[in-house]
């Protein structure tokens, strides 16, 4: 076997030509000791010389990516050919490993990623301190980022929800999302118990209104388009963070959701020219009380209240809504995705009739009266809470690695101690009802 190393950029790069069977394999695997250095976070492979794999080659290749996962990077294969990718797809594994088509485009992944992962130096970054709490600012893309939306929220709230109104979308479209959905291959089974849902970091978590009061997710290893999610509505983010926020109380204690988004309001209102008064957050954040609501009832026409009002009104809202009043997960850990709207400033850009389709009033919230916010969150065992500015890829670490407790839609007075939040100023929001 054949094998040639490069250095560019700080990428190791390594040509193999031969077959990756039990020899090739520890040929290789002898390669990789030699040439990778304590401070490699990701490598690539190029096998467009290589026509043959077996589980053996496999198993080396598994060993160096899990060594570069553990520092934050991955291991990348380019030119693939035909049989070697048939055996990954036959094992699994094509999910596993980061395949590109080209070495150029390996390349340039990498190079994102590696800006994203930078040393920053936090001391330079702006920082502001807005109602009591700390935020550091680090700017992270000028990417325009909008809402795609699917589906009708009046329908949800009057409970007027039918068979036509369910449209489907696959995990890849709805990296961050939130709405209210199901999973499963017969609709009239579904459609009875749609619940509140969050997409994130690859994860589709929901909460079937079966009765059973209990959170179920799909983590798919593979897009094969299979497998969507059904929904009645879903908001979903296109775009990057365009920037990354580091919040703590400047005091010590604990502050709420909603005086985290006035936070973000007041710096967009001096720092973002064209800012729409919409922003959508993902975050990471270290619980100290954690408040929720959802429904309990699938809002669909067959189980409508009988006095026609929307499920949140006062004749319903016991019925329909279960709220917990009680804190709980102290000290544990919070991956949330949520959409904000500012009532004290001026929205001229995103159009009343799109805002009126994706904000509501929830009674159950009790946070500042000039916004309106729609978050969902997932509860896991605490896991430290780090600065990164690849927020993204912390998030889907937490997601599969973590010890899943729970999920509800998130209420406004739900308190943090502190947080890393990836924002995106919303400049329109879209919607694709089929």
């Amino acid at each position: 076997m054949d094998i040639n190393t490069k250095r560019s950029n700080d990428i190791l790069q390594i040509s193999v030509k031969g077959r990756l069977d039990a020899f090739g394999a520890l040929e290789l695997d002898d390669a990789f000791n030699n040439v990778i250095k304590k401070n490699d976070t990701h490598i690539i492979i190029d096998m467009k010389d290589v026509h043959y794999l077996s589980s053996a080659g496999i198993r080396v290749l598994l060993q160096v990516n899990k060594k570069l996962q553990k520092r934050g990077g991955d291991l990348h294969l380019c030119h693939v050919n035909q049989y070697p990718s048939e055996v990954l797809e036959m094992t699994g594994l094509d999910s596993v490993f980061l395949i590109h088509s080209e070495k150029e485009k390996a390349v340039s992944h990498i190079t994102q990623e590696m800006n994203k992962t930078a040393e920053i130096n936090w001391n330079d970054a702006l920082s502001y301190t807005q109602n009591n709490i700390e935020i550091t600012v680090y700017k992270s893309s000028q990417k325009s980022a909008i809402l795609k939306a699917v589906g009708d929220i009046s329908k949800v709230l009057f409970a007027q929800l039918e068979q036509k109104d369910i449209y489907s979308r696959k995990f890849s479209e709805t990296e961050y999302s939130i709405g209210l959905g199901a999973l499963g291959d017969d609709i009239n089974e579904y459609i009875q118990i749609l619940g509140e849902m969050i997409t994130i970091g690859g994860t589709m978590v929901w909460l079937p209104t079966d009765g059973h009061d209990t959170p179920d997710f799909l983590t798919p290893y593979k897009d094969t388009g299979n497998v969507t999610i059904h929904t009645g509505f879903n908001a979903a983010l296109k775009g990057d963070f365009n920037d990354i926020i580091i919040v703590k109380a400047k005091n010590g204690e604990s502050f709420t959701i909603s005086t985290i988004y006035a936070a973000v309001f007041n710096i967009a209102r001096q720092t973002q020219p064209n800012f729409s008064g919409v922003i959508s957050t993902a975050m990471q954040a270290d619980l100290d009380e954690f408040y929720s609501s959802g429904v309990k009832i699938a809002p669909v026409k067959k189980f409508a209240p009988e006095n026609h009002q929307m499920i949140t009104h006062e004749d319903n809202f016991k019925e329909w809504m279960d709220i917990n009043s009680k804190p709980k997960y102290h000290g544990e850990t919070m991956v949330s995705f949520g959409v904000g709207m500012d009532l004290s400033g001026s929205i001229s850009t995103i159009e009343k009739e799109a805002l009126h389709t994706l904000f509501y009033l929830n009674p159950a919230n009790t946070g500042d009266s000039e916004l309106i916010l729609h978050n969902h969150a997932v509860i896991f065992k605490h896991i430290p809470l780090k600065k990164t500015c690849n927020l993204d890829k912390t998030i889907k670490n937490i997601i599969n690695k973590g010890k899943f407790m729970d999920m509800r839609h998130l209420l406004d007075n739900t308190k943090i101690k502190q947080a890393v939040i990836g924002v995106s100023y919303i400049t329109d929001i879209v919607f694709e009802n089929e």
